[in-house]
């Protein structure tokens, strides 16, 4: 008895001491703590306490993001984590981190919204699947999985929902902490760490690990699904484990068979794969894989006598599978029949067009037999079904030997050149077809890629002749079509005859209805370009283009709401969509969601760089445009220093005239009005068409009475914009000259602003009738010689309206007067 009640008064056992590696069952299921996890609130994820779970929070798509569950680590353990996906959207994962030994070197297990399961380790940086992804029906559109992995030496196995999903053997981590872990994909996704329970003591660990093996061992249909997931990924000998535990079980099928013989095969173990394919066709005797391969492991096995003759026998099946008539092939070409080894090639070759090798085959053949000229041509055939597939290497060896049989030296160099750009090589590929395109020897596959070279190096000019002799030479290949259009309307010239040739050619093509529809667009005709961007958008579900595109022709004619639902789900995952998006909020006037549209296209931009070209990473070549369009937003909501904050970081990517003159803007706004000249200044030095920017220079020198330069601005804009500079001419004008008119006839008089001193002296001479005869001292009205001559009262002018005399105390008017008299005079 008071041992119980010693145990009750008897103090927590202090938390084990952080890096260690504690003998526990911890458990937490976050009612109200976070546990050993510690909340986080980043730029690209957030992890936070909320009803009773752990939510993690991905900010973006294409993220793996995790949380460390404290500072321990763990050996053999058993862990289980309950994880909640909340419904339906799109796909993404949860799971574990295990065996964390730091940020870089872990493995982990994750399971899918859609109910697949997988295993990967990262080793010092370097990831690699240990199991890809698996199929777990049973989990499928379930919003709540138990997600349970035991680790025993090298062994993992991974449960979901009580049910075996996986298991794997590696070496490579043998101790190491636990972390929540998710992964988003095709945009931001939320998902939630229900409980978390972590059993470390050896024999509870060890009773888990048997308590699963129960479970795994009365799983033979997963450990399938298992071993084809394995064998895709080229672990044969583990998929052969698997299929080995299957066939331990009640019985395996058929299909278990032909894939162990494939593993078998592929592990060079012939005899045991010979032996797995008669066990397969014991139980299944037409299975048509199987007998395809009886008949391959002849061939491997050197049995080429019996490979004939038992193919010879098999006619019907031999004349309608191209891979036996290729196996037919190779016991002829191996007993010597050269001419019988082509025939059986051929037919492969007619039999399934796409298999380049086929053709190859009977060239070496036909070369056995002295037809050169009918081997040289089945090489051409090889060449140019490798060079589709995009095999460079044997469509080099096809090249190599056509040359060596003396083929005709312009279509090789033709050959060479296109796989020198397959291959990545533009310099040797611009070299070869440059070459034939001086000589006038470029065929039309030469001269498209030619065109492609020249265009991607900025040569617009010799890309469009470069198309256009590829669409004479081929005019039937809407390819040839669509790339001359493109270069055409990237150079602003008529692509209309092209763009119809195009469509004809393939009337279903999205790219071709899309460039269609950004030609209609820019010639005014948005509700075509609606039509031929929502027959694109159809053609090409896959890609944001059209989408985007769509949006932009509904805002050309005012469809702010279509504009903005055109775009679906694409700003999600795309930054075009994204910065699109914040056009269409732009144009309705609803600034903050258009600034955070503009935020979102940022971040994604900024997220995925490109290929790396050995200087660095090259980011979305439209990121600097998002930072301006935000900035401008941003503006708009008067955030001055967010907007400074953006449109420094586009200038840091690259010098941008609309970027420089909205500096300015910011710093007129501020009252530096010499830092705001001078972004102005840069601006029409970056882009002199720029009108935006000469518009604002123009206004900041008549904000400034610098009236000249602001005149110069206005005739610099002449040339290229006649209404741009009419309207900047006005407001020139506006500013510095004042115009008056008689209240009687309307005659217009003007005079310069502001007024040049006048002097008051009498004034000599008689004024003409166009002059004006004085202003009205009470209604202040002015009236002209001509309307007022026949009134005089006492030689003087009067009002007719207030009958006051009239006199040229008004600046203007006695300015005018002057200027009329000293004309007067001066004629």
């Amino acid at each position: 008895m008071f041992r119980f009640i010693g145990r009750l008064f008897k103090k927590a056992p202090p938390p084990p001491p952080p890096g260690s590696s504690p003998e526990e069952c911890w458990r937490s299921d976050f009612g109200s703590s976070p546990g050993r996890f510690v909340e986080a609130d980043e730029e690209r994820y957030a992890l936070r306490l909320a009803d009773g779970s752990l939510r993690l929070e991905l900010r973006r798509g294409s993220l793996f993001a995790w949380a460390d569950c404290g500072d321990y680590r763990y050996g053999d353990a058993s862990i289980e984590a309950e994880l909640r996906f909340g419904g339906p959207g799109p796909k993404r994962a949860a799971g574990l981190l295990l065996r964390k030994l730091d940020d870089a070197s872990f493995l982990y297990a994750l399971v899918s919204s859609d109910g697949e399961a997988r295993l990967d380790l990262v080793f010092n940086g370097d990831p690699r699947p240990l199991v890809p992804w698996v199929a777990c029906p049973w989990a499928a559109g379930a919003e709540d999985m138990v997600l349970s992995a035991v680790l025993r030496g090298t062994r993992i196995v991974v449960l979901v929902n009580g049910r075996f999903a996986l298991e794997a053997e590696d070496d490579s981590l043998d101790l190491g902490g636990v972390a929540f872990g998710a992964q988003s994909y095709d945009g931001p996704a939320t998902v939630e760490l229900r409980s978390l329970r972590i059993e470390s003591r050896p024999v509870e660990a060890e009773a888990d690990y048997l308590r699963f093996a129960r479970v795994v061992a009365a799983a033979p249909d997963q450990r399938r699904r298992l071993a084809e997931g394995l064998f895709s990924l080229g672990y044969y000998v583990p998929a052969l484990v698997q299929l080995r535990k299957i066939a331990d079980g009640p019985g395996p099928a058929a299909a278990d068979r032909f894939l162990e013989a494939e593993c078998l095969l592929r592990l060079d173990l012939l005899d045991e794969a010979a032996a797995a394919v008669e066990a397969c066709l014991a139980l299944d005797p037409g299975m048509e894989n199987a007998i395809e391969e009886r008949y391959n492991l002849l061939y491997l096995r050197g049995d080429y006598v019996g490979l004939r003759d038992a193919l010879t026998a098999d006619r019907e099946r031999l004349d309608r599978s191209p891979r036996l008539a290729n196996l037919l092939g190779h016991a002829r070409y191996n007993l010597g029949a050269w001419a019988e080894a082509a025939e059986a090639y051929a037919a492969a070759a007619a039999g399934d067009p796409g298999m380049p090798i086929y053709s190859r085959n009977r060239a070496a053949a036909l070369e056995k037999t002295g037809d050169l000229v009918a081997a040289s041509a089945s090489w051409l055939t090889a060449a140019r079904g490798f060079y589709d597939q995009g095999a460079w290497d044997d469509a080099e060896d096809c090249s190599r030997r056509l040359r060596e049989l003396g083929y005709d030296a312009a279509g090789l160099d033709s050959l060479d050149g296109l796989i020198a750009y397959g291959r990545g090589d533009e310099k040797s590929a611009a070299a070869a077809l440059g070459k034939l395109w001086k000589r006038g020897k470029a065929d039309a596959p030469a001269s498209y890629v030619y065109g492609l070279i020249m265009a991607g190096s900025g040569e617009r000019s010799d890309a469009i002749k470069a198309f256009r002799r590829a669409a004479e030479l081929e005019p039937g290949r809407a390819i040839y079509r669509y790339r001359l259009a493109e270069s055409l309307f990237m150079a602003g010239e008529a692509c209309e005859h092209e763009l119809a040739a195009a469509i004809e050619a393939a009337p279903d093509d999205g790219w071709t209805l899309n460039l269609t529809g950004q030609a209609a667009l820019r010639a005014g005709d948005a509700d075509r370009a609606i039509a031929l961007f929502s027959r694109a958008k159809e053609a090409l579900p896959d890609e944001s283009a059209p989408a985007v595109n769509l949006s932009e022709a509904y805002t050309a004619v005012g469809r702010h709401d279509e504009a903005v639902s055109a775009l679906g789900d694409w700003p999600a995952s795309s930054a075009q969509a994204a910065n699109r998006l914040g056009n269409a909020y732009a144009a309705r006037g609803r600034l903050d969601e258009a600034a955070a549209a503009y935020a979102e296209a940022v971040a994604k931009a900024s997220a995925a760089p490109r290929a790396a070209t050995g200087t660095g990473p090259i980011v979305d070549l439209d990121l600097p445009e998002y930072r301006v369009n935000l900035a401008a937003a941003l503006i708009e909501l008067g955030r001055l220093p967010d907007a400074e904050d953006a449109l420094r970081r586009s200038l840091e990517e690259r010098d941008d005239a609309r970027a420089m003159y909205l500096m300015g803007d910011i710093a007129a706004e501020y009252g530096d009005s010499s830092r705001a000249e001078l972004a102005y200044r840069a601006a029409v030095e970056r882009d002199g068409g720029d009108i935006a920017a000469r518009k604002r220079l123009a206004a900041h020198y008549l904000s400034r009475r610098r009236y000249d330069k602001a005149e110069a601005e206005a005739r610099a804009v002449e040339a290229i914009d006649p209404a741009a500079a009419a309207e900047l001419m006005a407001a020139v004008r506006e500013a510095t000259v004042e115009t008056l008119r008689c209240a009687s006839c309307g005659r217009a008089w003007e005079a310069p602003k502001p007024v040049p001193a006048a002097p008051r002296s009498r004034l000599r001479g008689e004024p003409p009738d166009d002059s004006p005869a004085g202003s009205c001292p009470s209604c202040g009205k002015v009236f002209c010689v001509a309307c007022r001559k026949d009134g005089l009262e006492d030689g003087r002018f009067t009002c007719p309206d207030c009958g006051e005399r009239l006199n040229l105390n008004d600046d203007r008017v006695r300015w005018i007067v002057l200027d009329r008299l000293k004309r007067a005079a001066d004629e």
